[in-house]
């Protein structure tokens, strides 16, 4: 089994749920709201304050490779809207042992 983290901001999360999530074969998702991020390289810090105003969301998806690879390939496309450019997103896969 595999997972995908994605943290995105709050403005494209809903977007992300309905063009790349919600499809296919993806059997569901967590998602954390409300995420604080702390970025050193650029300008998407989002503490939710007045200074680093905005949040974030987290998104944990887990599938078989078949499943995952939609969704990056989903992700892909996503990315490459402005807005998207814009407001920020990160996508993490690595390997999930399920073991209860």
């Amino acid at each position: 089994m595999r997972m995908i983290w994605i943290i995105c901001n709050e403005s494209i999360a809903e977007d992300l749920m309905d063009q790349v999530l919600d499809r296919d074969a993806v059997e569901g998702y967590t998602v954390w709201r409300d995420v604080l991020g702390k970025d050193n390289k650029g300008d998407k810090t989002h503490w939710g304050n007045a200074v680093f105003p905005g949040k974030n969301w987290a998104f944990m998806v887990f599938g078989g490779p078949d499943t995952l690879e939609g969704v990056t390939e989903r992700l892909k496309l996503f990315r490459k809207q402005p807005y998207v450019k814009q407001a920020g997103l990160k996508a993490f896969l690595q390997s999930a042992d399920e073991v209860a």
